[in-house]
């Protein structure tokens, strides 16, 4: 439940009040949605190379730069492992 909270405050934190849809490019989508596949079998390593892989690419939007570092935050703060006590 901690590590539930410890994501969501994070996320909101990142979202701020009120978040636009945002459109990304094709190229660092793809690497995106790969990452976001990764963290759902919690693969951070892995997810963590698409992310950064997808940062080096050319051409990049603001909008596909907002979104990457969101994604590093969020493997980041999901990625800490559970303090059982």
């Amino acid at each position: 439940m901690k590590r539930i909270a410890t994501v969501l405050l994070a996320l909101l934190t990142m979202a701020g009040p009120a978040q636009a849809q945002v459109t990304i490019s094709p190229h660092v989508g793809k690497l995106l949605q790969e990452a976001q596949n990764m963290t759902k079998q919690g693969n951070w390593k892995g997810a963590a190379a698409k992310v950064n892989e997808a940062d080096g690419q050319a051409n990049k939007t603001a909008a596909d730069t907002q979104v990457i570092n969101q994604m590093r935050n969020y493997i980041k703060v999901a990625s800490v492992p559970v303090d059982p006590t």
